[in-house]
């Protein structure tokens, strides 16, 4: 008996050696290219010129030899064109799942994006990494998150996973003195109820990373962060905050914030993306928010504003009612996107069009949203030479188009 586990052992040592070279060699070339490649360039063809191989040593805490189980955790490369839709944990979870699966092989939709925690910031699944669960749902919504990612790895989906990052309750729970607060030691909460962390806190960040590893080492193919800002709504005038200096601007936060994040995922070779108000597209202004897109793009490989129409206030630009007009309220927010940024960073205007992927609307506010109205927003992505597009639908009910 000692002489087979010896063998396996030995096995596994010549294994790891063949991964750890392997590794070494591709480690090599990024290598390279980074010393080549200031981090604000718009080249990203290394970074999915190939499929990607994660090996993952589990140590198994039945075994009482402490056998080492190797799994390989392989990429979906990028699509030339992104035609994404998002699921909610819930739905990702349920049986709907396979509902969905089936209508995005029959319309051509190859990418899904699936949020990994519940609206009060809950993990939405098991993660491998212990010091994860702590902030992990009693019954988790997505019981086998392995499980739904090899499946649409099966139908070569594109995987992404979504982030919230600063509105989470239950990171504000488990560590209130990240939390804000009002004047009397509560939680702050917003216009739905929702507790927000402070951007300023470094502990935020090293969250927001080590949930991006747990993700891509599962088989997510990139990681997308959202709520990247100060809280927009609500009793603004009664937030107290644990760590944020009001003399540092809310735009040097965010920047930090950004580079912290962006440099973390670009040292593991992680896509990354980042989603942003629509609005940002046309001002160098924060907002009150500190979020601004000459700041998040250095660190992202692709952007996704929130273009919905109905978003844009009436009058908007000449347009009465801006969601009647979503063709001309997606291109012209794209196109002024690109001329805003316009030398700031190294590329062509076309490169840097490339990195713009913006989120549609696909529900009934300001108008009803029909296929047609759908599919004028998808034309408009793609003269405005975007490289890909992601429809929102809060309950995951999308109208049937042509995609």
């Amino acid at each position: 008996m000692w002489i087979k586990h010896g063998l396996i052992i030995l096995s596994l040592v010549f294994l790891i050696l063949v991964i750890l070279s392997l590794r070494g060699i591709q480690t090599s070339s990024l290598d390279d290219e980074a010393v080549t490649r200031d981090p604000s360039t718009l080249r990203l063809e290394s970074r999915f010129a190939q499929d990607d191989l994660m090996v993952r040593l589990l140590r198994s805490s039945e075994d009482s030899l402490a056998m080492t189980e190797i799994k390989q955790i392989f990429h979906i490369p990028l699509p030339d064109e992104v035609r994404g839709f998002y699921w909610t944990a819930s739905t990702a979870g349920s049986p709907r799942a396979d509902e969905l699966r089936t209508y995005m092989n029959e319309s051509g939709l190859n990418t899904v994006v699936i949020d990994l925690k519940m609206d009060n910031g809950e993990i939405a699944f098991v993660p491998n990494n212990e010091t994860l669960r702590v902030y992990q749902q009693a019954q988790p919504a997505i019981a086998d998150l392995d499980a739904l990612l090899s499946k649409l790895f099966s139908d070569k989906i594109y995987r992404i996973a979504r982030i919230a990052v600063m509105r989470d309750g239950i990171f504000g729970r488990v560590h209130p003195e990240f939390a804000l607060k009002q004047t009397n030691g509560t939680f702050w909460l917003d216009k739905i109820g929702s507790i927000w962390v402070d951007p300023s806190a470094p502990e935020v960040a090293e969250y927001a990373i080590a949930l991006a590893r747990e993700a891509y080492a599962r088989g997510f193919d990139e990681v997308q962060f959202d709520y990247v800002r100060f809280a927009s709504d609500g009793s603004l005038q009664s937030i107290v905050y644990p760590i944020y200096v009001q003399k540092e601007s809310m735009v040097f936060v965010m920047q930090n914030f950004f580079k912290t994040v962006g440099n973390a995922m670009r040292q593991d070779n992680i896509p990354i993306s980042f989603d942003l108000f629509g609005m940002t597209f046309w001002s160098f202004d924060d907002f009150s928010i500190g979020q601004r897109l000459i700041d998040v793009l250095p660190y992202a490989d692709f952007v996704s504003p929130m273009v919905y129409p109905s978003h844009y206030v009436d009058g908007f630009k000449g347009y009465a009612n801006p969601a009647e007009f979503p063709y001309e309220i997606v291109k012209l927010t794209l196109d002024e996107g690109t001329r805003l940024i316009h030398g700031f960073f190294a590329g062509s205007d076309a490169q840097l069009q490339k990195r713009w992927r913006p989120w549609l609307q696909d529900f009934d506010i300001g108008a009803i949203y029909t296929s047609d109205k759908i599919e004028a927003q998808i034309k408009a992505a793609r003269d405005a030479g975007g490289s890909g597009w992601i429809l929102w639908n809060a309950r995951n009910v999308y109208e049937q188009a042509e995609y």
